[in-house]
């Protein structure tokens, strides 16, 4: 290899260094920026009204339950009528936190869940989480009620006692 072969090789690795550290930096500066704008941003109000914000302050308003809409108690854990994790820091509590993830596991199996594939692969990667060794059982049931393929609504699905 002759002498100007090799002085070409290595300028062009120098150049090719220096193109990539630019470019680091570069992107470095344009994911600052980004960092900056979205901290700038406005913080957005409530989606709702201030008659809905009184309304929810209020010291004789109840919670309710985001599956059967039934109210509860503010210091349950769990809805009295359809068994959902409700508490504010039910998932924060490491026995209770059990319960929390075996209803959401539930809900998997009975197949009482809009399906969709974004949920049924959370379904998956969650029983290959929790149950390892017994994700296979687990994954049988919840594929065995996919071909159901009707979109469950909230009147549709059953609680009990009502």
């Amino acid at each position: 290899m002759s002498l100007l072969a090799q002085f070409d090789s290595e300028v062009n690795k120098g150049e090719a260094s220096i193109a990539s550290l630019v470019l680091v930096f570069l992107l470095g500066c344009g994911f600052w920026a980004f960092i900056r704008w979205v901290h700038r941003a406005p913080s957005q109000p409530d989606p709702w009204g201030e008659e809905v914000s009184r309304e929810i302050e209020k010291e004789e308003a109840h919670a309710l339950c985001h599956r059967c809409l039934e109210p509860h108690e503010s210091h349950e854990h769990f809805c009295p009528h359809c068994g959902a994790p409700v508490g504010e820091c039910t998932n924060l509590m490491p026995f209770i936190y059990l319960f929390s993830i075996g209803h959401t596991l539930r809900i998997g199996t009975s197949g009482e869940y809009r399906k969709s594939s974004l949920t049924v692969i959370g379904f998956v990667l969650l029983s290959i989480i929790e149950y390892s060794v017994f994700a296979p059982f687990y994954l049988f049931r919840l594929f065995q009620n996919l071909p159901d393929k009707r979109s469950l609504t909230g009147s549709d699905i059953e609680t009990p006692g009502g």
